[in-house]
């Protein structure tokens, strides 16, 4: 038999990832091998969800009745073997083996050479890939040895479809019971029926075309663009009795994308150029959106989201499509789209809508931070959803945990409906401690201050008690520009937000952008960004930008005096030496100017291992700390917790992690420095309560887990906590040390269930 070239096996790759749906996928591959690799049968068995059973799910060769039939446990047969064993397996004759077992539907009786491998994708079992012929001798070392590049090659392919089941669900009807995994959007839980906002036509449908006119184009153009100005100012005008006063900044930084100079300008260079109105929309609508997804913070890349999510709005005015329809159905609403814009939310009424679905989107879109100021359960980035196929089906959105279920059993939703009234007794109970500390039962506090970078998340945080804000992200007003903001533009935001806080505490991070986080008007091209020119490095060597933001926070500080000046991803002593000398210069400025601002407290984050171990000979420079527990996580675990590849590698409770928050916080305690810990940690219940065990008295998170991380606070005692830290430092990987807090969650929430 001749050997297939690696060349041919790119090909078949290639043309498998253009298969529009899963059995196509899966007959290419087995029908691609056979005839590339000259045998009797080929042959694919993929593994359950549950990881229970493998099931033949494509075959050329055996019975075409027995796919979706034919059926193993993970140890049973020769198939079962490799899948138990994560071995290769080739035999002369597979039927004289004792793991043998024939399956009467397959008709597999006249093959006797037997070749077949593992899939594996992440360390997980995806399925098995089998070669079978009619002869009495094994194959070739050399067709193995493809056989095995191939399964490599195919395994992240198939890993998306194997683990959502949809391959041996043939054709589910639009009432078939689902789970929908996703991400967190806004918590809660909610039940109704699908309502589809189905955008007439997407962006990324915008063909490339022509325009005979570009004087009529642009003036479509705008025409769209005003027409979806005066609809976000209606929305926000209807909004206006059930959203907190600062939540109206969400509209207001559409309006500032609808007017950016950017927008404009480039749209009519390309119409100029003889390209139709709505091609240059979609070039210029991705281009901006790219400088933002190409971030590596994930709050940051969200604001792609809506520069898509505005560019889709225009597009529709631009083709003159109707509005969405207002006949709708009784009784209670999910809405489900691919994004919903929140001047989508305005047009339904809403006590009726009780969940959101979005096949797009983050934890940390717009969407997300207005479905949480109003109360109503989110989930984002839904897989496999096509909302109008499941119009006015029935949903339950679950918000704790990040999925959505389809047309959910009569049990099942009895059960939801329960949970429903518990939480909502629950909420009420968390609303009476608002303003109560967050105080252990043997009297340990902890201040619990929150995370933000909009104006819009300022109010969310004080309705549910952040004493403070533990990170300002400084990055909006630079990307949402067509250039450097002024002093004065940068000044009239951040006084914005120190009053609202005051006298509360408000830790402003210093700009942190550079190679991964690309301003659309300064171009940086790297080829780690990761390692690269971010944070404080890209600062100092832009002096004059950090002046500019350094003097504005100052001067906004005037008024409140209740600013604390972070430094981002510092890792050198000069860094931080340097910054502070330009901080102490503006002081002095501006006092000689008039304006008396006062030296603010100055904090460094400490995200890169070096300022961990550096950090006594930094204290001296630094009146206090804040932890980053993201990037101090990503850089420990050298692992892209946005690589899908190595994502499942990243937890912040791996021991080296715990290792290292135990030295800061001892350190930082025999240095007299105050520390505060921010990043997804700080709304972790289990890694909370061993911050809590370490002696952190001071956590920075999102607004909406501030009750419930309070109330777990004030459920247990710091003493009792000790010796669990202590046992923990035995363990041996993250699912020890979870395993290992599980009981005593569960404790705590009977405590006060």
């Amino acid at each position: 038999m001749q050997q297939p070239s690696l060349k041919a096996l790119t090909t078949i790759v290639e043309e498998i990832s253009r298969s529009g749906n899963p059995e196509a996928i899966m007959s290419r591959i087995v029908q691609q091998l056979r005839a590339l690799l000259q045998v009797d049968v080929c042959s694919l068995y993929l593994c359950t969800p549950d990881q229970q059973h493998l099931i033949l799910a494509a075959t050329e060769g055996l019975s075409a009745s027995a796919v979706g039939q034919a059926r193993l446990q993970l140890d049973e047969g020769l198939v079962g073997h490799i899948a138990a064993s994560l071995s290769t397996l080739n035999l002369g004759d597979a039927p004289t083996d004792d793991r043998f077992v024939f399956i009467p539907e397959t008709h597999e009786m006249p093959y006797h050479r037997f070749l077949g491998v593992p899939l594996l994708h992440l360390r997980k079992l995806v399925g098995v890939l089998v070669i079978q012929g009619r002869e009495r001798i094994p194959f070739a070392q050399e067709t193995e040895a493809f056989m095995i590049t191939v399964a490599s090659q195919l395994a992240g392919t198939l890993y998306s479809l194997q683990s959502q089941g949809n391959w041996y669900e043939r054709a589910p009807s639009s009432s078939a019971y689902r789970r929908l995994k996703g991400q967190k959007g806004a918590p809660g839980i909610g039940v109704g029926q699908i309502w589809p906002l189905r955008p007439h036509r997407s962006l990324d449908q915008v063909a490339e075309a022509s325009c005979s006119d570009p004087t009529h184009e642009r003036e479509a153009l705008e025409t769209a663009i005003q027409a979806v100005a005066d609809d976000l100012e209606s929305s926000s005008s209807h909004l206006d009795q059930h959203l907190p006063t600062d939540v109206h900044a969400l509209f207001n930084v559409y309006q500032m994308m609808l007017q950016s100079p950017e927008l404009h300008r480039s749209c009519c260079e390309l119409i100029d150029t003889g390209k139709s109105a709505a091609w240059a929309l979609r070039q210029t609508v991705e281009r901006m959106a790219h400088q933002f997804q190409q971030s590596e913070d994930p709050y940051l890349q969200a604001r792609g989201e809506d520069i898509h999510n505005i560019g889709q709005r225009v597009l529709n005015q631009l083709l003159s499509r109707d509005s969405l329809s207002k006949t709708l159905p009784e009784g209670d609403l999910i809405l489900a789209a691919e994004l919903i814009s929140i001047a989508d939310l305005a047009e339904f009424p809403l006590q009726r809508i009780q969940g959101i679905a979005c096949t797009r989107g983050s934890t940390l879109s717009h969407t997300a931070i207005v479905a949480n100021a109003l109360g109503i359960p989110a989930v984002m980035g839904l897989d496999s959803f096509e909302p109008e196929q499941h119009a006015q089906s029935q949903m339950v959105v679950d918000g704790h945990r990040g999925e959505c279920i389809l047309n959910p059993p009569a049990a099942l939703l009895h059960e939801y409906r329960r949970m429903i009234n518990e939480d909502q007794r629950f909420m009420q109970d968390l609303e009476r401690l608002r303003d109560e500390p967050a105080i252990s039962r043997d009297g340990f506090e902890v201040s619990l201050l929150t995370n933000t970078g909009l104006l819009a998340d300022v109010t969310p945080g004080l309705q549910h008690g952040a004493e403070g804000v533990g990170l300002y992200r400084s990055e909006i007003p630079f990307m949402i520009h067509d250039g450097f903001p002024t002093e004065q533009e940068q000044y009239s935001l951040y006084a914005k937000v120190l009053h609202a806080y005051a006298p509360r505490p408000v830790s402003m991070r210093t700009l942190d952008v550079g190679g991964d986080k690309q301003l659309p008007y300064f171009d940086i091209s790297e080829t780690n960004p990761y390692l690269g020119w971010r944070g404080i490095r890209f600062s100092l060597d832009n002096a004059q930008l950090l002046i500019t933001q350094v003097r504005a926070m100052l001067r906004a500080n005037a008024e409140y005096g209740n600013l604390k000046l972070l430094v981002p991803m510092v890792s050198r002593i000069d860094e931080i030496q340097t910054f502070r000398r330009h901080v102490e210069k503006a002081v002095s400025t501006l006092e000689r100017e008039g304006v008396g601002v006062g030296m603010p407290p100055i904090g460094m984050m400490i995200e890169v291992p070096s300022a961990m171990l550096l950090l006594p000979r930094l204290a001296p420079y630094v009146d206090f700390v804040s932890i980053g527990s993201n990037d101090l996580t990503q850089y420990l675990l050298a692992v892209d917790r946005n690589n899908p590849r190595v994502a499942s590698l990243f937890d912040h409770l791996h021991p080296a992690v715990l290792v290292a928050l135990e030295q800061i916080q001892k350190q930082c305690e025999s240095l007299g420095l105050p520390v505060s810990l921010c990043g997804e940690m700080a709304s972790d219940p289990a890694a909370v309560l061993l911050l809590l065990a370490m002696g952190y008295d001071c956590l920075s998170l999102s607004a909406f887990n501030i009750p419930r991380i309070k109330h777990l606070i004030r459920s247990v005692s710091r003493e009792e906590l000790k010796p669990l830290l202590e046992s923990t430092r035995l363990c041996q990987s993250e699912a020890d040390v979870r395993s290992l807090i599980q009981p005593l969650l569960e404790a705590a929430a009977r405590r006060h269930g």
